[in-house]
């Protein structure tokens, strides 16, 4: 009787386990925010923005037009368009790989318009420039994308 019910305490034990772990099993652990459309769509919209700017500085570099004075306007859209991102960034939870990545663009941007402000004389100053901004893209993009595949697998299962 003894032996029965030391077996039967085992095998309940071991049942316990079993469901534990195939509940624990069936929970996803996230590690990060997951997909945001908007945050997709207006991180897209920035990256056109840049791109204008750059073809813009590029054009007109070496005349008037090349100022800063005309290029305003385009620093403080993208100025709204990364404050947007990094209000919104900061609003989900899990999202401090995000939030890092627009706080550097941030700064990038920062960085451009002084630099900007003590202006530019060839395209030889603003080549060098461009080549960080895609890599920065690049990077928010593919995580971006990467959100999305897992969001819809997660739908399917």
């Amino acid at each position: 009787m003894i032996k029965n019910k030391m077996i039967t305490k085992a095998n309940l034990s071991a049942l316990v386990l079993m469901l534990l772990m195939l509940t624990q099993s069936c929970t996803s652990i996230r590690l990060i925010s997951d997909y945001d459309e908007i945050t997709d769509k207006t991180v897209t919209e920035l990256q056109e923005k840049v791109s204008n700017y750059f073809v813009k500085i590029e054009r007109t570099i070496g005349t008037d037009d090349a100022k800063y004075e005309h290029f305003v306007q385009q620093f403080d859209d993208i100025k709204v368009d990364l404050n947007t991102l990094e209000v919104r960034a900061g609003a989900f939870e899990k999202n401090r790989i995000v939030q890092e990545h627009f706080k550097e663009l941030n700064k990038m941007v920062n960085n451009l318009e002084s630099l900007h402000k003590i202006g530019f004389s060839s395209y030889d100053q603003i080549k060098p420039l461009k080549q960080p901004f895609n890599s920065a893209f690049t990077a928010i993009i593919k995580l971006q994308i990467a959100l999305k595949r897992g969001d819809k697998t997660d739908n399917n299962n």
